[in-house]
């Protein structure tokens, strides 16, 4: 027994005659006794000079050719198939084992002259440690045990379960045992991914991205009209990898190919000069001129760097960047894969990811993302990322831009990291002001990222490899656990629906009542609201030609007075005549060249501001023409004197204006934040976004304060106010929003109730849509395993197959147990019966193929159709 490269389980025999077993010290001398004879008597051992690197990828070439046949008889062996007898007692082997179940301690395998060892143990319940000739032996039981457990506790690793057979057997334990475990491991899952793949050719499941096309039901599985299909995608760092340091970076070698969640690093790397890096305005103060960049993030630019730069994207780019400024550290230089970049659909099926290699949230990730999704769904998406009001404008900018706009797609900002986005953003990007959306929050990923976070703590020092295989593992139990509550999901959406309409409905109308007010009052506040905010901080066009005519009329007047002095000097050179006789020459030591330095210099000026004059005077005459102005205007003029108090009261309103804006904005979005239901998580975003958002009112402040048009208005006093009825000061501007029915309190909150009950009507019309969308895609799924099944009766592969069918019949029971609820439900509007997926055979041989409600399906077309409509008019 060679502890050193196996686990080496000893057991003591069983005292069948209820004597007790032997002390431990006698079972510590027998165990040395074995390792002084193995020592002095086995065969001759010679030095392996082969690097680690070389056994691992030797081993793993040893391996492959292997895995058809071990697949084989692991089907062999689960389904108890009878293997043709080819034992020979010259070939059998006795192989020490680890089995959790029966505790053994080594077994007898029987095989023939042509079977190989490894084959030979996966038919009797083993899987060797080694390709060739193993010393150690785990059951398939205990790995299956393994595997079930990462699946609901990824967080479980393979050293904590290697502890736990070592206790179980009561042995200490060594580094080898968990490597041991580790190797066997990684074959066992290769087989179940080769079985997998034998299953889903059965099913006819292995056309391209038929997962991202058939995962979610209530999403792709399209039974008549179309909805819009959102997609989210998000970056996630929990996920990192630790560099390996010094000869342990390329020790394994291993590829993991065999995942469709994975986007390959060459389709990624597409799109990696799409858009290029803005220079920084400044340094962060976190960061020094010593820290370390990425490596090969070059020139990338990250998502909000192809956007343009209007204010309202500005602030929310620059907010993203504060916000995402701990994660994009330059330190972090220490991890290879810095994260994982996620894309999933508004149900929480993952549909692709991508790995974020020594690099921040590039904008490659998410656009990559979007081509994807470009080539694989139709038309009318759309996006719900954390900044989708700048990412919009970068998919605009790069490649993409063309299909994205001819595909009728758009962006739009996330629920939960919307609030933190500035008012005006808002009103255009939030799913609750996006009319079709429904009661969607698009924060999907923001629960995987939450769910994922005990992953990390196997996959940061784990190998490429191993860290994407654990990945997948978790990705594929995710999205099986995503389609057995989809039913329970789409049952709480529509009765969360049904209670906003009914509660907030009925005091919505009550409240319109009283008021004397009706729902298109609240659609006009709204748009009036959304055109006010857009002209906060904005100066009239009139105004500034007013301006600009008058400051123009200044700067030719100054021109003019100031000319006759500019001549001055050279007429002190002229001759002085004694008497007023006729002019008389001087002497050249007392004529013009006497000065010739200075007199150039008076030319220059001179010749100067002739030139300067006669553009303005060209410039002044342009602006009248322009302007209709037919007599120019002195400074007694009316028009004069009210255009020169506005400009000496100029940086003032500017100021004014600016601070008007961000006290409005502000106060709008602090409204959210006061809600007694808001989450301490949400709560906290939002004030930090805040916080960063309001530094330039505090300046603002000040700088009126010294003005000498208004009275001193200190921040500090100014930051204790509670609406805007209290800010005195804003009183003085041109855009007031004190008379805005909009603005009053009471006005602002039935705006809400009634965005909040359009939304659930529109989800209830979608939670209808995709109830039925589920109830078809069961139906069609249990005739097609009916002809599966029946076709492959007699062959081997009857059994893998089966199997996954009976436990994926159980879910859908399950499902359909939940439908029948929900359409039970009294306020139920939806179809109770099945229909027939769009573009099947039935569906294209008869005239009308559902079972009732013909007229009815149309309508509801109708209202999807206006809604995708509406969505789709809404583009960047």
């Amino acid at each position: 027994m060679d502890v050193d490269n196996n686990f080496g389980f000893t057991q003591p025999d069983d005292q069948s005659d209820g004597e007790s077993s032997p002390p431990a010290s006698n079972i510590v001398i027998d165990i040395r006794d074995v390792l002084s004879f193995s020592r002095w008597n086995s065969t001759r051992h010679y030095q392996d000079r082969r690097s680690w690197k070389q056994r691992i990828q030797r081993m793993s070439e040893a391996w492959l050719p292997l895995i058809d046949h071990l697949t084989d008889a692991y089907i062999s062996w689960k389904y108890k198939q009878e293997v043709p007898e080819d034992a020979d007692s010259n070939f059998g082997f006795t192989i020490q084992v680890v089995n959790l179940y029966t505790l053994q301690n080594e077994e007898h395998i029987t095989r023939g002259e042509d079977t190989n060892a490894a084959v030979a143990l996966v038919r009797a319940g083993y899987l060797g440690t080694a390709p060739e000739q193993p010393s150690l032996a785990i059951s398939l039981q205990s790995l299956e045990l393994f595997q079930t457990l990462r699946l609901f506790k990824p967080s479980l690793s393979i050293e904590a379960f290697a502890k736990t057979i070592c206790h179980t057997y009561s042995v200490p334990y060594r580094r080898s045992h968990r490597a041991d475990l580790s190797n066997a491991f990684d074959i066992y899952l290769t087989i179940q991914r080769n079985l997998q793949k034998r299953v889903a050719e059965e099913l006819g499941h292995t056309s391209p991205d038929y997962r991202v096309l058939n995962s979610c039901p209530a999403c792709c599985y399209e039974v008549k009209g179309c909805i819009d299909f959102a997609i989210n995608p998000d970056g996630n760092n929990s996920l990192k990898r630790m560099a390996g340091i010094g000869g342990r970076a390329n020790v394994d070698v291993k590829t993991f190919n065999d995942s469709d969640y994975y986007l390959t690093s060459d389709f990624v790397n597409v799109y990696a000069n799409e858009i290029h890096s803005r220079p920084s305005g400044q340094m962060n103060e976190e960061e020094g001129p010593d820290d370390e960049q990425w490596e090969d993030e070059g020139s990338s630019g990250d998502p909000t760097d192809g956007a343009r730069d209007s204010s309202t994207v500005k602030q929310c780019t620059e907010n993203w960047k504060a916000a995402a400024s701990d994660s994009q550290k330059r330190m972090w230089n220490v991890f290879d894969e810095s994260g994982v970049f996620v894309s999933a659909c508004r149900h929480g099926f993952v549909l692709w990811i991508c790995d974020m290699v020594r690099s921040g949230e590039l904008a490659k990730y998410p656009l990559a993302m979007v081509g994807k999704a470009l080539k694989t769904f139709g038309p009318k998406r759309v996006m719900g990322y954390d900044i989708g009001c700048t990412f919009g404008g970068t998919i605009v900018s790069s490649s993409l831009g063309e299909e994205f706009k001819a595909q009728d797609c758009r962006t739009c900002v996330n629920a939960f990291h919307g609030y933190s986005h500035n008012a005006l953003c808002q009103q255009s990007n939030h799913p609750v002001n996006i009319t079709g959306m429904g009661l969607e929050d698009l924060e999907t990923l923001e629960r995987l990222f939450s769910s994922s976070n005990q992953l990390a703590a196997v996959t940061r020092y784990a190998t490429p490899f191993r860290r994407r295989v654990f990945i997948d593992m978790f990705l594929q139990q995710w999205d099986r656990d995503k389609y057995q509550n989809l039913a329970t999901m789409l049952h709480n959406n529509i009765t969360q629906a049904l209670k906003i309409i009914e509660t907030d409905g009925q005091a919505l109308s009550a409240d319109l009542e009283a008021k004397g007010l009706n729902v298109e009052d609240l659609e006009a506040y709204f748009q009036d609201e959304f055109n006010h905010t857009q002209e906060l901080g904005k100066e009239t066009e009139a105004d500034l030609h007013a301006v600009a005519y008058v400051e123009l009329l200044q700067e030719y007047r100054d021109l003019r007075r100031v000319s006759p002095n500019v001549t001055m000097p050279l007429l002190d050179f002229a001759p002085k005549p004694l008497h007023s006789a006729d002019y008389e020459f001087r002497l050249a030591s007392e004529s013009y060249s006497q000065g010739l330095s200075q007199t150039r210099r008076t030319e220059t000026d001179r010749r100067v501001l002739c030139e300067k004059r006669d553009k303005v005077l060209f410039d002044l005459v342009q602006m009248e023409v322009a302007m209709g102005i037919s007599a120019r205007w002195e400074v007694t003029d009316q028009p004069y004197l009210e255009t020169l108090e506005y400009i000496n009261a100029h940086k003032y309103q500017k100021a004014l204006e600016r601070l008007y804006k961000l006290v409005v904005m502000r106060l709008m979005e602090l409204h959210k934040m006061n809600l007694s239901f808001t989450g301490y998580k949400m709560r906290t975003h939002i004030s930090a976004a805040l916080q960063r958002r309001s530094t330039a009112a505090p300046l603002l402040s000040e700088m009126l304060s010294n003005h000498t048009i208004t009275p001193p208005h200190h921040w500090s006093q100014v930051t204790h106010y509670s609406f805007l009825d209290q800010f005195n000061i804003l009183q003085d501007t041109r855009h007031s929003v004190l008379d805005k029915p909009w603005a009053n309190p009471v006005i602002r909150q039935l705006m809400k109730q009634h965005r909040r009950v359009l939304r659930a009507k529109e989800e209830i019309v979608r939670c209808n849509v995709e109830i039925r969308r589920l109830h078809t895609f069961i139906v069609d799924e249990e005739k097609h395993f009916d002809q599966v099944l029946e076709r492959l009766r007699e062959t081997p592969i009857y059994h893998p197959v089966h199997d996954f069918i009976r436990r994926r019949c159980a879910v859908n029971r399950l499902l359909l147990s939940r439908l029948y609820q929900t359409q039970a439900l009294p306020e139920f509007t939806g179809h109770q019966s099945p229909g027939k997926r769009k573009g099947s055979v039935e569906d294209s041989t008869t005239v009308d193929a559902r079972d009732d409600g013909s007229d009815a399906d149309d309508e509801e077309a109708e209202r999807l159709g206006a809604f995708v409509d509406v969505i789709a008019n809404l583009t960047v």
